[in-house]
């Protein structure tokens, strides 16, 4: 149940131009520049505290970008937005798996209940669906994030730590979808601290911390 749209050129959806972002008083990294074609996948790499979170969080909006641009272009006369999926899988322990789904729109839309069983039952979580978050286990919980992938109608996958909780067959499964969701024509940005096993080799962008406090 993957929702790319099907593209055969390397058309950039994302370009990204002379980018810095600094914390507090000190530069994170500065003068970032590149481009996300369709169909590719690329791994931010860096050390601790070298802004891999912070890029991916300012490409979607979250936080505010300090110097530089960050350019989405259209496809189809529509703008590419997005899925973020952060470190933390935003699920509240309090809705049952299928309230989680079921009340997070994906980009402003809501899905159908039954596009929401299907992406439980693919995340093998189907015998959990009115079960709440707060009695599964830490990779139950991040499955319920998966699904979101799923259900998310969007040429770019954004995901920080995915592989974060989940067991060997998780991982198997996520790299499977991600491998399925670039083979139909989506983009996918990744940080990951374990080797990604795809069938594509991934774009590997190291962030470099800038030296010296902000001038």
């Amino acid at each position: 149940m993957i929702h790319a749209v099907m593209k055969t050129d390397t058309t950039p959806i994302l370009t990204v131009e002379s980018l810095g972002i600094r914390r507090s008083e000190r530069w994170l990294f500065r003068d970032l520049s590149f481009e996300l074609s369709a169909g590719e996948i690329l791994q931010i790499v860096g050390l601790n505290g070298s802004g891999k979170t912070s890029l991916l969080r300012t490409l979607c909006g979250l936080l505010g970008k300090i110097e530089g641009d960050i350019h989405w272009h259209e496809q189809d006369e529509v703008i590419n937005l997005p899925l973020f999926m952060g470190h933390l899988p935003a699920v509240k322990g309090e809705l049952s798996v299928l309230e989680n789904l079921k009340y997070h729109p994906l980009n402003g839309e809501f899905s159908s209940e039954q596009e929401i069983q299907s992406a439980i039952n693919e995340v093998n979580l189907g015998f959990y669906t009115y079960t709440a978050a707060r009695h599964l286990s830490a990779g139950q919980v991040r499955r319920v994030g998966l699904a979101r992938l799923l259900l998310s109608k969007t040429n770019c996958w954004i995901l920080d730590e995915p592989f974060t909780s989940l067991d060997v067959d998780g991982c198997k499964w996520l790299e499977f979808k991600m491998t399925e969701f670039v083979e139909q024509g989506g983009s996918v940005i990744i940080t990951s601290h374990q080797k990604i096993h795809l069938q594509q080799e991934p774009t590997i962008l190291e962030l470099i911390q800038a030296q010296g406090a902000l001038c």
